[in-house]
């Protein structure tokens, strides 16, 4: 698949986010974006990224299409004790 990285389709390391019972099963609709959903669910329009990282389905997201549900990982803090960025909640 072509894309602006050409040759570097993977800049950074993909990571795993286990579903848990909290998590947030949200309907896309057409103009929503992950960094919108961040700063709703988590106060930080700068982690999109942590949702993308939950939907590995999609590359990007606007691959996301209107109606897919999409996991948003909840909350915050066992994703930072998950990936050992933090020791405790």
């Amino acid at each position: 698949m072509a894309n602006r990285y050409g040759k570097y389709p993977f800049i950074q390391p993909t990571r795993i986010i286990s579903p848990s019972v909290d998590d947030i099963i949200y309907t896309f609709r057409a103009h929503d974006n992950v960094d919108n959903l961040a700063q709703k669910h988590y106060g930080d329009v700068t982690l999109g990224w942590v949702i993308m990282c939950a939907n590995p389905d999609f590359g990007m997201e606007f691959q996301i299409p209107p109606g897919a549900k999409v996991r948003i990982p909840m909350p915050i803090d066992r994703i930072w004790l998950q990936w050992g960025e933090k020791t405790e909640i």
